[in-house]
Protein backbone atom coordinates (compact mmCIF):
# COMPACT_ATOMS: atom_id res chain seq x y z
CA UNK A 1 0.00 0.00 0.00
CA UNK A 2 1.45 3.34 -1.07
CA UNK A 3 1.84 6.35 1.19
CA UNK A 4 -0.92 8.21 -0.69
CA UNK A 5 -3.38 5.41 -0.06
CA UNK A 6 -2.40 5.40 3.61
CA UNK A 7 -2.93 9.16 3.84
CA UNK A 8 -6.30 8.87 2.06
CA UNK A 9 -7.52 6.21 4.48
CA UNK A 10 -6.24 8.16 7.46
CA UNK A 11 -8.05 11.25 6.20
CA UNK A 12 -11.30 9.29 5.78
CA UNK A 13 -10.94 7.87 9.28
CA UNK A 14 -10.36 11.39 10.59
CA UNK A 15 -13.54 12.66 8.91
CA UNK A 16 -15.58 9.73 10.22
CA UNK A 17 -14.21 10.25 13.71
CA UNK A 18 -14.98 13.94 13.69
CA UNK A 19 -18.52 13.41 12.41
CA UNK A 20 -19.11 10.90 15.20
CA UNK A 21 -17.83 13.41 17.76
CA UNK A 22 -20.05 16.10 16.20
CA UNK A 23 -23.10 13.84 16.49
CA UNK A 24 -22.32 13.23 20.17
CA UNK A 25 -21.91 16.98 20.71
CA UNK A 26 -25.23 17.69 18.98
CA UNK A 27 -27.06 15.12 21.08
CA UNK A 28 -25.44 16.51 24.22
CA UNK A 29 -26.62 20.03 23.34
CA UNK A 30 -30.14 18.66 22.72
CA UNK A 31 -30.03 17.04 26.17
CA UNK A 32 -29.49 20.46 27.77
CA UNK A 33 -33.06 21.41 26.75
CA UNK A 34 -36.32 19.93 28.06
CA UNK A 35 -37.54 17.27 28.37
CA UNK A 36 -34.14 16.12 29.71
CA UNK A 37 -33.03 19.56 30.88
CA UNK A 38 -29.39 18.70 31.59
CA UNK A 39 -28.40 22.37 31.33
CA UNK A 40 -24.82 21.76 32.47
CA UNK A 41 -24.11 19.96 29.17
CA UNK A 42 -24.55 23.05 27.00
CA UNK A 43 -21.03 24.51 27.35
CA UNK A 44 -19.19 21.15 27.12
CA UNK A 45 -21.28 20.21 24.07
CA UNK A 46 -20.31 23.42 22.30
CA UNK A 47 -16.69 22.94 23.34
CA UNK A 48 -16.65 19.47 21.82
CA UNK A 49 -18.16 20.77 18.58
CA UNK A 50 -15.76 23.73 18.35
CA UNK A 51 -12.81 21.39 18.84
CA UNK A 52 -13.79 19.68 15.57
CA UNK A 53 -14.14 22.82 13.46
CA UNK A 54 -11.04 24.73 14.48
CA UNK A 55 -8.96 21.72 13.46
CA UNK A 56 -10.70 21.46 10.11
CA UNK A 57 -10.50 22.90 6.65
CA UNK A 58 -13.63 24.53 5.28
CA UNK A 59 -15.32 21.50 3.68
CA UNK A 60 -14.53 19.36 6.70
CA UNK A 61 -15.88 22.06 9.03
CA UNK A 62 -19.10 22.27 7.01
CA UNK A 63 -19.58 18.50 7.18
CA UNK A 64 -18.99 18.42 10.92
CA UNK A 65 -21.35 21.37 11.44
CA UNK A 66 -24.12 19.74 9.42
CA UNK A 67 -23.92 16.58 11.52
CA UNK A 68 -23.79 18.60 14.75
CA UNK A 69 -26.76 20.77 13.79
CA UNK A 70 -29.02 17.96 12.62
CA UNK A 71 -28.10 15.83 15.66
CA UNK A 72 -29.30 18.64 17.89
CA UNK A 73 -32.32 19.90 15.96
CA UNK A 74 -33.99 16.65 14.94
CA UNK A 75 -34.60 15.32 18.47
CA UNK A 76 -35.26 18.81 19.84
CA UNK A 77 -38.23 19.44 17.53
CA UNK A 78 -39.51 15.88 17.08
CA UNK A 79 -42.94 17.27 18.02
CA UNK A 80 -43.20 18.92 14.58
CA UNK A 81 -44.17 15.53 13.16
CA UNK A 82 -46.94 15.20 15.76
CA UNK A 83 -48.28 18.65 14.86
CA UNK A 84 -48.26 18.44 11.05
CA UNK A 85 -48.14 14.70 10.40
CA UNK A 86 -45.24 15.09 7.98
CA UNK A 87 -41.69 13.85 8.45
CA UNK A 88 -40.39 15.97 5.55
CA UNK A 89 -41.62 19.12 7.34
CA UNK A 90 -39.72 18.03 10.47
CA UNK A 91 -36.50 17.43 8.49
CA UNK A 92 -36.83 20.64 6.50
CA UNK A 93 -37.23 22.78 9.62
CA UNK A 94 -34.21 21.11 11.25
CA UNK A 95 -32.21 21.63 8.04
CA UNK A 96 -33.15 25.31 7.77
CA UNK A 97 -32.02 25.91 11.35
CA UNK A 98 -28.77 24.06 10.63
CA UNK A 99 -28.16 26.33 7.63
CA UNK A 100 -27.59 29.21 10.03
CA UNK A 101 -24.86 27.17 11.75
CA UNK A 102 -23.30 26.47 8.36
CA UNK A 103 -23.31 30.19 7.62
CA UNK A 104 -21.64 30.86 10.96
CA UNK A 105 -18.90 28.28 10.50
CA UNK A 106 -17.99 29.66 7.06
CA UNK A 107 -17.61 33.09 8.59
CA UNK A 108 -15.47 32.03 11.57
CA UNK A 109 -13.16 30.08 9.28
CA UNK A 110 -12.61 33.34 7.38
CA UNK A 111 -11.74 35.19 10.57
CA UNK A 112 -9.03 32.68 11.41
CA UNK A 113 -7.13 33.93 8.37
CA UNK A 114 -6.23 36.99 10.44
CA UNK A 115 -3.29 36.49 12.84
CA UNK A 116 -4.88 38.84 15.40
CA UNK A 117 -7.99 36.61 15.53
CA UNK A 118 -6.13 33.43 16.50
CA UNK A 119 -5.31 34.23 20.12
CA UNK A 120 -7.61 32.49 22.63
CA UNK A 121 -9.37 35.58 23.98
CA UNK A 122 -9.86 37.23 20.60
CA UNK A 123 -10.95 33.96 19.02
CA UNK A 124 -13.43 33.42 21.83
CA UNK A 125 -14.79 36.95 21.41
CA UNK A 126 -15.08 36.67 17.62
CA UNK A 127 -16.76 33.26 17.81
CA UNK A 128 -19.14 34.45 20.55
CA UNK A 129 -20.19 37.74 18.97
CA UNK A 130 -20.67 36.19 15.54
CA UNK A 131 -22.64 33.21 16.91
CA UNK A 132 -24.92 35.60 18.82
CA UNK A 133 -25.29 37.80 15.74
CA UNK A 134 -26.21 34.93 13.43
CA UNK A 135 -28.54 33.50 16.07
CA UNK A 136 -30.26 36.88 16.42
CA UNK A 137 -30.99 36.74 12.69
CA UNK A 138 -32.26 33.15 12.98
CA UNK A 139 -34.64 34.12 15.77
CA UNK A 140 -36.17 36.84 13.58
CA UNK A 141 -35.96 35.63 9.99
CA UNK A 142 -37.41 34.32 7.72
CA UNK A 143 -40.90 35.57 8.45
CA UNK A 144 -41.01 35.68 12.26
CA UNK A 145 -37.98 33.43 12.79
CA UNK A 146 -37.89 30.39 15.06
CA UNK A 147 -37.28 31.08 18.77
CA UNK A 148 -36.38 27.51 19.75
CA UNK A 149 -32.88 26.16 20.24
CA UNK A 150 -30.97 29.20 21.51
CA UNK A 151 -28.02 28.10 23.64
CA UNK A 152 -29.09 30.80 26.10
CA UNK A 153 -32.28 28.99 27.11
CA UNK A 154 -30.78 26.14 29.18
CA UNK A 155 -29.05 28.82 31.23
CA UNK A 156 -32.28 29.62 33.08
CA UNK A 157 -30.93 27.03 35.54
CA UNK A 158 -27.25 28.05 35.40
CA UNK A 159 -25.37 31.02 36.87
CA UNK A 160 -25.41 32.65 33.43
CA UNK A 161 -29.18 33.01 33.67
CA UNK A 162 -28.61 35.87 36.09
CA UNK A 163 -27.45 37.95 33.11
CA UNK A 164 -30.96 37.86 31.62
CA UNK A 165 -32.08 41.24 33.01
CA UNK A 166 -28.90 42.82 31.60
CA UNK A 167 -29.13 41.95 27.92
CA UNK A 168 -31.38 38.93 27.60
CA UNK A 169 -30.68 35.95 25.38
CA UNK A 170 -28.27 37.92 23.18
CA UNK A 171 -25.84 38.60 26.01
CA UNK A 172 -26.22 35.12 27.51
CA UNK A 173 -25.59 33.46 24.14
CA UNK A 174 -22.43 35.53 23.72
CA UNK A 175 -21.10 34.49 27.13
CA UNK A 176 -22.00 30.80 26.64
CA UNK A 177 -20.04 30.57 23.37
CA UNK A 178 -17.19 32.66 24.82
CA UNK A 179 -16.88 30.15 27.68
CA UNK A 180 -17.03 27.19 25.29
CA UNK A 181 -14.15 28.53 23.18
CA UNK A 182 -12.03 29.26 26.26
CA UNK A 183 -12.66 25.73 27.52
CA UNK A 184 -11.60 24.39 24.14
CA UNK A 185 -8.37 26.42 24.15
CA UNK A 186 -7.56 25.31 27.70
CA UNK A 187 -7.48 21.66 26.62
CA UNK A 188 -5.99 22.04 23.14
CA UNK A 189 -2.85 19.92 22.66
CA UNK A 190 -0.88 22.98 21.65
CA UNK A 191 -1.56 26.65 21.00
CA UNK A 192 -0.73 27.42 17.37
CA UNK A 193 -1.45 31.12 17.83
CA UNK A 194 1.78 31.54 19.78
CA UNK A 195 5.32 30.40 18.94
CA UNK A 196 6.16 30.03 22.64
CA UNK A 197 3.22 29.34 24.89
CA UNK A 198 3.70 30.83 28.37
CA UNK A 199 3.37 28.62 31.44
CA UNK A 200 0.59 30.81 32.82
CA UNK A 201 -1.50 30.93 29.62
CA UNK A 202 -3.82 28.05 30.42
CA UNK A 203 -4.22 28.86 34.13
CA UNK A 204 -5.09 32.40 33.05
CA UNK A 205 -7.76 31.07 30.68
CA UNK A 206 -9.12 28.90 33.49
CA UNK A 207 -9.47 31.96 35.73
CA UNK A 208 -11.20 33.97 33.00
CA UNK A 209 -13.55 31.06 32.29
CA UNK A 210 -14.40 30.60 35.95
CA UNK A 211 -15.11 34.30 36.41
CA UNK A 212 -17.28 34.49 33.28
CA UNK A 213 -19.29 31.40 34.20
CA UNK A 214 -19.58 31.66 37.98
CA UNK A 215 -19.52 35.40 38.75
CA UNK A 216 -23.02 36.10 37.33
CA UNK A 217 -24.46 33.99 40.14
CA UNK A 218 -23.72 36.93 42.44
CA UNK A 219 -26.18 39.13 40.52
CA UNK A 220 -29.41 39.27 42.55
CA UNK A 221 -32.75 38.43 40.94
CA UNK A 222 -35.60 39.90 42.96
CA UNK A 223 -39.01 38.34 43.61
CA UNK A 224 -40.16 41.31 45.67
CA UNK A 225 -43.74 42.41 45.00
CA UNK A 226 -43.37 46.08 44.05
CA UNK A 227 -47.08 46.48 43.27
CA UNK A 228 -48.61 43.92 45.61
CA UNK A 229 -49.87 40.44 44.75
CA UNK A 230 -52.42 39.07 42.31
CA UNK A 231 -54.19 35.84 43.25
CA UNK A 232 -54.77 33.75 40.14
CA UNK A 233 -56.41 30.45 39.37
CA UNK A 234 -55.09 28.54 36.34
CA UNK A 235 -57.58 26.21 34.70
CA UNK A 236 -56.34 23.33 32.53
CA UNK A 237 -59.54 21.75 31.21
CA UNK A 238 -57.84 19.24 28.87
CA UNK A 239 -58.99 18.16 25.41
CA UNK A 240 -59.94 14.68 24.25
CA UNK A 241 -57.67 13.46 21.46
CA UNK A 242 -57.75 13.82 18.54
CA UNK A 243 -58.18 17.49 19.38
CA UNK A 244 -59.48 18.50 15.96
CA UNK A 245 -62.46 16.20 16.46
CA UNK A 246 -63.12 17.60 19.94
CA UNK A 247 -63.33 21.12 18.52
CA UNK A 248 -65.94 20.00 16.01
CA UNK A 249 -68.30 19.12 18.89
CA UNK A 250 -69.68 22.49 19.92
CA UNK A 251 -69.28 23.29 23.58
CA UNK A 252 -67.12 20.28 24.48
CA UNK A 253 -63.84 22.12 25.06
CA UNK A 254 -65.62 25.06 26.70
CA UNK A 255 -67.47 22.60 28.92
CA UNK A 256 -64.22 20.95 29.99
CA UNK A 257 -62.88 24.30 31.21
CA UNK A 258 -66.17 25.23 32.83
CA UNK A 259 -66.24 22.00 34.86
CA UNK A 260 -62.61 22.42 35.88
CA UNK A 261 -63.43 25.97 37.01
CA UNK A 262 -66.36 24.68 39.07
CA UNK A 263 -63.91 22.30 40.76
CA UNK A 264 -61.59 25.23 41.37
CA UNK A 265 -64.44 27.13 43.03
CA UNK A 266 -64.79 24.27 45.56
CA UNK A 267 -61.06 24.07 46.23
CA UNK A 268 -60.24 25.03 49.86
CA UNK A 269 -57.51 27.27 48.43
CA UNK A 270 -60.19 29.51 46.88
CA UNK A 271 -63.14 29.21 49.27
CA UNK A 272 -61.29 30.95 52.09
CA UNK A 273 -59.18 33.23 49.92
CA UNK A 274 -60.91 33.98 46.59
CA UNK A 275 -58.96 34.54 43.40
CA UNK A 276 -58.70 37.83 41.52
CA UNK A 277 -58.54 36.22 38.08
CA UNK A 278 -59.12 32.83 36.45
CA UNK A 279 -56.92 32.06 33.44
CA UNK A 280 -57.95 29.57 30.77
CA UNK A 281 -55.74 28.39 27.91
CA UNK A 282 -55.54 29.40 24.27
CA UNK A 283 -58.55 27.98 22.42
CA UNK A 284 -60.20 27.11 25.73
CA UNK A 285 -63.50 28.37 24.29
CA UNK A 286 -64.42 26.41 21.17
CA UNK A 287 -66.81 28.95 19.61
CA UNK A 288 -67.07 32.73 19.49
CA UNK A 289 -69.09 33.51 22.63
CA UNK A 290 -70.52 36.61 20.94
CA UNK A 291 -72.14 34.37 18.31
CA UNK A 292 -73.08 31.30 20.38
CA UNK A 293 -75.21 32.05 23.47
CA UNK A 294 -74.86 28.51 24.88
CA UNK A 295 -71.06 28.85 24.89
CA UNK A 296 -71.36 32.28 26.52
CA UNK A 297 -73.64 30.75 29.19
CA UNK A 298 -70.98 28.17 30.10
CA UNK A 299 -68.36 30.88 30.55
CA UNK A 300 -70.73 32.97 32.67
CA UNK A 301 -71.50 29.94 34.85
CA UNK A 302 -67.80 29.41 35.47
CA UNK A 303 -67.17 33.10 36.12
CA UNK A 304 -69.99 33.28 38.68
CA UNK A 305 -68.74 30.15 40.41
CA UNK A 306 -65.34 31.71 41.19
CA UNK A 307 -66.79 35.24 41.37
CA UNK A 308 -63.91 36.52 39.24
CA UNK A 309 -63.19 37.51 35.64
CA UNK A 310 -61.90 34.84 33.27
CA UNK A 311 -59.09 35.45 30.79
CA UNK A 312 -59.97 33.08 27.94
CA UNK A 313 -58.96 32.28 24.38
CA UNK A 314 -60.99 31.58 21.24
CA UNK A 315 -60.86 31.98 17.47
CA UNK A 316 -63.27 33.32 14.87
CA UNK A 317 -63.35 34.32 11.22
CA UNK A 318 -63.21 38.03 10.41
CA UNK A 319 -64.74 39.95 7.54
CA UNK A 320 -61.64 39.29 5.40
CA UNK A 321 -62.17 35.53 5.76
CA UNK A 322 -59.09 35.23 7.97
CA UNK A 323 -58.76 33.44 11.29
CA UNK A 324 -58.29 35.62 14.37
CA UNK A 325 -56.83 34.12 17.54
CA UNK A 326 -58.17 36.11 20.48
CA UNK A 327 -57.60 36.63 24.17
CA UNK A 328 -60.56 38.24 25.91
CA UNK A 329 -61.63 39.04 29.45
CA UNK A 330 -65.03 37.77 30.58
CA UNK A 331 -66.43 39.84 33.44
CA UNK A 332 -69.02 38.43 35.84
CA UNK A 333 -72.49 39.56 34.77
CA UNK A 334 -71.34 41.75 31.86
CA UNK A 335 -69.49 39.29 29.65
CA UNK A 336 -66.86 40.22 27.06
CA UNK A 337 -65.91 43.67 25.81
CA UNK A 338 -64.76 43.05 22.22
CA UNK A 339 -62.96 46.40 22.14
CA UNK A 340 -60.53 45.24 24.84
CA UNK A 341 -59.38 41.97 23.26
CA UNK A 342 -55.89 41.00 22.13
CA UNK A 343 -55.24 38.94 18.99
CA UNK A 344 -52.07 37.03 18.22
CA UNK A 345 -49.39 39.23 16.65
CA UNK A 346 -47.05 36.49 15.38
CA UNK A 347 -48.87 33.60 13.65
CA UNK A 348 -46.71 30.52 13.14
CA UNK A 349 -45.49 30.09 9.53
CA UNK A 350 -46.74 26.85 7.91
CA UNK A 351 -48.88 26.18 10.99
CA UNK A 352 -51.20 29.17 11.28
CA UNK A 353 -50.50 30.76 7.92
CA UNK A 354 -48.94 29.44 4.74
CA UNK A 355 -46.33 31.59 2.97
CA UNK A 356 -46.53 31.29 -0.81
CA UNK A 357 -49.82 29.47 -0.31
CA UNK A 358 -50.64 29.07 -4.01
CA UNK A 359 -47.45 27.09 -4.60
CA UNK A 360 -47.03 25.20 -1.33
CA UNK A 361 -50.62 24.02 -0.83
CA UNK A 362 -50.49 22.16 -4.14
CA UNK A 363 -48.24 19.47 -2.68
CA UNK A 364 -47.95 20.01 1.09
CA UNK A 365 -49.69 18.52 4.10
CA UNK A 366 -53.26 18.85 5.24
CA UNK A 367 -52.24 21.82 7.39
CA UNK A 368 -50.90 23.65 4.33
CA UNK A 369 -54.09 22.90 2.45
CA UNK A 370 -56.34 24.45 5.11
CA UNK A 371 -58.73 27.01 3.72
CA UNK A 372 -57.77 30.06 5.79
CA UNK A 373 -54.67 31.82 7.08
CA UNK A 374 -54.47 33.45 10.48
CA UNK A 375 -54.29 37.24 10.42
CA UNK A 376 -51.75 38.97 12.64
CA UNK A 377 -53.20 41.32 15.24
CA UNK A 378 -52.29 44.92 15.93
CA UNK A 379 -53.78 45.44 19.39
CA UNK A 380 -51.41 46.47 22.21
CA UNK A 381 -50.16 43.35 24.05
CA UNK A 382 -51.55 44.58 27.36
CA UNK A 383 -54.78 43.70 29.14
CA UNK A 384 -56.04 45.26 32.36
CA UNK A 385 -57.65 43.29 35.18
CA UNK A 386 -59.49 44.80 38.15
CA UNK A 387 -58.44 42.90 41.26
CA UNK A 388 -60.82 42.10 44.09
CA UNK A 389 -59.50 45.04 46.13
CA UNK A 390 -60.23 47.48 43.30
CA UNK A 391 -56.70 47.83 41.88
CA UNK A 392 -56.29 47.90 38.10
CA UNK A 393 -53.52 45.44 37.24
CA UNK A 394 -51.96 45.70 33.74
CA UNK A 395 -50.77 42.40 32.26
CA UNK A 396 -48.32 41.87 29.39
CA UNK A 397 -49.91 39.20 27.21
CA UNK A 398 -49.01 36.90 24.35
CA UNK A 399 -50.42 33.68 22.94
CA UNK A 400 -48.64 30.30 22.84
CA UNK A 401 -45.42 30.56 20.78
CA UNK A 402 -45.33 34.31 21.42
CA UNK A 403 -43.65 33.43 24.72
CA UNK A 404 -40.61 32.85 22.52
CA UNK A 405 -40.64 36.30 20.90
CA UNK A 406 -39.06 38.97 23.11
CA UNK A 407 -40.53 41.74 20.97
CA UNK A 408 -44.13 40.82 21.87
CA UNK A 409 -43.52 40.39 25.59
CA UNK A 410 -41.22 43.43 25.74
CA UNK A 411 -43.94 45.59 24.19
CA UNK A 412 -46.42 44.48 26.86
CA UNK A 413 -43.94 45.11 29.67
CA UNK A 414 -43.05 48.48 28.16
CA UNK A 415 -46.74 49.40 28.18
CA UNK A 416 -46.82 48.84 31.94
CA UNK A 417 -47.44 45.11 32.25
CA UNK A 418 -46.76 44.02 35.83
CA UNK A 419 -46.88 40.28 35.06
CA UNK A 420 -46.70 38.15 31.90
CA UNK A 421 -49.53 35.85 30.83
CA UNK A 422 -49.29 33.58 27.76
CA UNK A 423 -52.23 31.17 27.40
CA UNK A 424 -51.33 28.20 25.23
CA UNK A 425 -52.90 25.22 23.47
CA UNK A 426 -50.55 22.24 23.25
CA UNK A 427 -52.86 19.40 22.27
CA UNK A 428 -51.10 19.02 18.90
CA UNK A 429 -47.90 18.05 20.71
CA UNK A 430 -49.41 15.55 23.17
CA UNK A 431 -46.82 14.50 25.78
CA UNK A 432 -43.76 15.56 23.78
CA UNK A 433 -41.15 17.99 25.06
CA UNK A 434 -42.70 20.98 23.24
CA UNK A 435 -44.77 22.28 26.15
CA UNK A 436 -41.84 22.05 28.59
CA UNK A 437 -39.59 23.79 26.04
CA UNK A 438 -42.17 26.54 25.75
CA UNK A 439 -42.17 26.80 29.54
CA UNK A 440 -38.39 27.22 29.43
CA UNK A 441 -38.80 30.08 26.95
CA UNK A 442 -41.28 31.75 29.30
CA UNK A 443 -38.91 31.32 32.24
CA UNK A 444 -36.33 33.26 30.23
CA UNK A 445 -38.87 36.03 29.54
CA UNK A 446 -39.65 36.19 33.28
CA UNK A 447 -35.95 36.62 34.07
CA UNK A 448 -35.31 39.13 31.28
CA UNK A 449 -38.11 41.47 32.40
CA UNK A 450 -38.23 40.59 36.12
CA UNK A 451 -41.92 39.69 35.95
CA UNK A 452 -44.01 36.81 37.20
CA UNK A 453 -45.09 34.72 34.22
CA UNK A 454 -47.95 32.31 33.63
CA UNK A 455 -48.37 29.69 30.94
CA UNK A 456 -51.97 28.45 31.10
CA UNK A 457 -52.34 25.50 28.74
CA UNK A 458 -55.51 23.71 27.70
CA UNK A 459 -53.69 20.37 27.98
CA UNK A 460 -50.46 21.11 29.91
CA UNK A 461 -47.88 21.88 30.87
CA UNK A 462 -49.14 24.94 32.74
CA UNK A 463 -46.64 26.98 34.75
CA UNK A 464 -46.53 29.70 37.39
CA UNK A 465 -43.08 31.30 37.25
CA UNK A 466 -41.52 33.76 39.67
CA UNK A 467 -39.67 36.88 38.43
CA UNK A 468 -36.34 35.14 39.07
CA UNK A 469 -37.30 32.34 36.66
CA UNK A 470 -37.94 29.68 39.29
CA UNK A 471 -41.10 27.60 38.91
CA UNK A 472 -43.65 28.16 41.67
CA UNK A 473 -46.14 25.57 40.38
CA UNK A 474 -46.68 23.39 37.31
CA UNK A 475 -48.99 20.71 35.94
CA UNK A 476 -48.52 17.54 33.92
CA UNK A 477 -49.77 17.08 30.36
CA UNK A 478 -53.03 15.59 29.05
CA UNK A 479 -54.97 15.86 32.29
CA UNK A 480 -57.46 18.13 34.02
CA UNK A 481 -55.70 20.34 36.57
CA UNK A 482 -56.01 23.63 38.42
CA UNK A 483 -53.43 25.78 40.18
CA UNK A 484 -53.94 28.63 42.66
CA UNK A 485 -51.08 31.04 43.28
CA UNK A 486 -50.28 34.52 44.56
CA UNK A 487 -47.93 36.13 42.06
CA UNK A 488 -45.80 39.20 42.84
CA UNK A 489 -46.43 42.21 40.62
CA UNK A 490 -43.52 44.37 39.54
CA UNK A 491 -43.25 47.67 37.65
CA UNK A 492 -39.51 48.45 37.49
CA UNK A 493 -37.83 48.03 34.11
CA UNK A 494 -34.70 45.95 33.58
CA UNK A 495 -31.84 46.85 31.25
CA UNK A 496 -33.19 44.27 28.81
CA UNK A 497 -36.61 45.92 28.84
CA UNK A 498 -35.16 49.39 28.32
CA UNK A 499 -32.72 48.30 25.58
CA UNK A 500 -35.32 46.43 23.56
CA UNK A 501 -33.95 45.38 20.16
CA UNK A 502 -30.81 47.54 20.39
CA UNK A 503 -28.62 44.74 21.82
CA UNK A 504 -29.40 42.07 19.17
CA UNK A 505 -29.18 44.71 16.45
CA UNK A 506 -25.74 45.73 17.73
CA UNK A 507 -24.56 42.10 17.66
CA UNK A 508 -25.90 41.64 14.13
CA UNK A 509 -24.12 44.83 13.07
CA UNK A 510 -20.84 43.72 14.66
CA UNK A 511 -21.12 40.39 12.88
CA UNK A 512 -21.63 42.11 9.53
CA UNK A 513 -18.66 44.37 10.27
CA UNK A 514 -16.42 41.39 11.08
CA UNK A 515 -17.54 39.68 7.88
CA UNK A 516 -16.78 42.83 5.88
CA UNK A 517 -13.31 43.14 7.43
CA UNK A 518 -12.56 39.48 6.70
CA UNK A 519 -13.75 39.72 3.10
CA UNK A 520 -11.77 42.91 2.57
CA UNK A 521 -8.66 41.18 3.80
CA UNK A 522 -9.27 38.23 1.50
CA UNK A 523 -9.81 40.51 -1.47
CA UNK A 524 -6.68 42.58 -0.85
CA UNK A 525 -4.45 39.65 0.00
CA UNK A 526 -3.36 41.16 3.32
CA UNK A 527 -3.77 38.04 5.42
CA UNK A 528 -1.18 35.45 6.24
CA UNK A 529 -1.28 31.93 4.92
CA UNK A 530 -4.22 30.00 6.30
CA UNK A 531 -3.00 27.54 8.93
CA UNK A 532 -4.49 24.08 9.20
CA UNK A 533 -5.78 25.00 12.63
CA UNK A 534 -5.59 27.64 15.29
CA UNK A 535 -5.08 25.01 17.91
CA UNK A 536 -4.65 21.30 18.06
Amino acid sequence: MGHREILKRASLAHVCGDTLVAAVAGLALYASFPPLGWWWLSVPALTLYISRIDEARSLHALTVTFIFGMSMWLPLIDWVFLAVGSRPAWFVLAFVQTLFLLLWVVFVRWTQLWPWARGPLVQALVYAVSWAGVDAVRLRWPWSGFPWGSVALPQVDSPLGHLAPYGGTSVITTVVVFCAVLLRRMFARRDASSHAERWFSRPFLAVVLAVCYVAPAAIPLSNRAEEGLLRVGIVQGDIALPGAQAYKRRGEVTGNNMRATLQLAKDPATTGNPIDLAIWGEGSVDRDPAAFPDVAKSIETASRAVDAPILMGYTNINERNRVKNWLALWEVGTGMDEALRYSKHVPVPFGEFIPFRGYISSFATEVAQSSRDMEAGEEPPRMDVVARDGRTVPLAVGICFEAGYPTVIAAGVGLGGQAIVTPSNNYHFRSSGESAQQGQLLRMRAMEYSRSAIQASTTGHSYVIRPDGSVLASTATQQVATVVADIPLRSSLTVTARAGEHIPIALMALTVLLVAVSLAGLARGRVSAFPNSACE
